[in-house]
C-alpha cells in the first residue's frame, strides 16, 4: 500500500524514505507539483507556487519543499534521484495566451499564403461565414525565395538566395525573434532548407531559426508549415527554460538526464527537445493521462 505524505516546512519526525528516489514535476500555470516515490512505493508530495516569468524557480521551489520535509539537503534529494521526469503545461500556456516570439516565416516562390489558405476545412463545415482562427504569421512577416524541389526529392530550381539579405533586414525592422523555413517538398530533401538556415545564421543578428524538416519531415505543406511556426514561436521562451532547469539540477546534485514528458507520451532529454519544443505543446495534459 503507498503512503503519501504532503511537504510541509513546519513537520517534526518526518518519516525517513528509502533511497533511491523517483521524482515526477508538473509545471502549470498557477501551481508547480512535485511527487516523490522512494524504493517502497511510498510517497512524498509538495505544491508550490508557480513563477512565470522563470518556470524553473517554481521546480527549485518544490524540490527545497520536500528535501525540508524530509529533514535532507536539495543536494541530498537530487543525488539519491534515478529517474527524473518533467510535464508541463508552459508551451501549451504560451501559446493559447499568444505570448510566443514574433516569428518572420520564409517559403518557396508560391508558397507564401500556405497557412492563409489552409486545407479549406472548417470546425462547422456547412457554415460558410464561420471567421477562421487568426492565421499564425501575419502576411506581411512571409517572404518566399525562388527554389524548387519535385516530388521525387530532386533539385528543379537551385536555391537564390540574392533576396535573403533584403529578407533579414525587412524582419529585423519588424522586431522579429525567431524565423521558420518551408520550402516546397523538403521532407523529401532538406537540402535547400539546410542552406537557407546556414546563410541566415550568417546574416540575422537572432539565434532563433527552425527547419520545417527537422521538426515535421511529412508530407503535408500547410501541416508541416505549422509546425515549424509554432516550434519557432516557442523556442525562445522553452529553450531558455529547459536549460536554465538543467544547468541548475545538475549544479546541486542532479546526475541523471531530466525526461520530458511528450505530448504523444513519451518522453525526452532536454538535449533532444531544446530545439524542438513544439512536441512539448501537450505535455502537461500527456503526463496527466498517463
Amino acid at each position: 500500500m503507498t503512503t503519501k505524505h504532503t511537504a510541509s516546512p513546519t513537520s517534526t519526525s518526518p518519516p525517513r524514505p528509502q533511497a533511491p528516489w523517483r521524482i515526477g514535476v508538473d509545471v502549470g500555470g498557477t501551481f508547480t507539483d512535485l511527487v516523490l516515490a522512494d524504493a517502497t512505493g511510498e510517497t512524498w508530495v509538495a505544491k508550490v507556487p508557480s513563477v512565470p516569468t522563470d518556470p524553473s524557480r517554481g521546480v527549485v521551489s518544490a524540490i527545497q519543499r520536500v528535501a525540508t520535509d524530509l529533514t535532507l539537503s536539495q543536494q541530498q534529494v537530487l543525488e539519491s534521484c534515478t529517474l527524473f521526469v518533467h510535464g508541463s503545461t508552459i508551451a501549451t500556456n504560451t501559446m493559447l495566451e499568444g505570448k510566443g516570439a514574433k516569428v518572420g516565416l520564409i517559403t518557396t516562390d508560391g508558397f507564401r499564403d500556405t497557412l492563409e489558405i489552409r486545407r479549406g476545412l472548417r470546425e462547422d463545415q456547412f457554415n460558410h461565414r464561420q471567421p477562421y482562427p487568426p492565421v499564425l504569421v501575419p502576411r506581411y512577416l512571409r517572404r518566399s525565395i525562388p527554389e524548387r524541389i519535385d516530388s521525387t526529392g530532386n533539385e528543379v530550381l537551385p536555391l537564390k538566395l540574392d533576396e535573403l539579405k533584403d529578407v533579414v533586414t525587412a524582419f529585423e525592422a519588424e522586431g522579429v525573434e525567431a524565423i521558420a523555413i518551408t520550402l516546397m517538398n523538403s521532407f523529401l530533401n532538406d537540402t535547400h532548407e539546410c542552406e537557407l538556415a546556414e546563410a541566415l545564421s550568417e546574416l540575422w543578428s537572432g539565434n532563433w531559426i527552425t527547419r520545417s524538416a527537422a521538426v515535421s519531415p511529412l508530407m503535408g505543406e500547410y501541416e508541416r508549415t505549422s509546425t515549424a511556426v509554432v516550434n519557432a514561436s516557442l523556442l525562445p521562451r522553452i529553450a531558455a527554460y529547459l536549460r536554465s532547469l538543467d544547468s541548475e539540477l545538475a549544479a546541486t546534485g542532479l546526475r541523471r538526464p531530466i525526461l520530458l514528458v511528450q505530448s504523444n507520451g513519451g518522453a525526452a532529454s532536454v538535449e533532444q527537445l531544446a530545439g524542438r519544443p513544439v512536441n512539448l505543446l501537450l505535455s502537461g495534459p500527456a503526463a496527466a493521462v498517463g
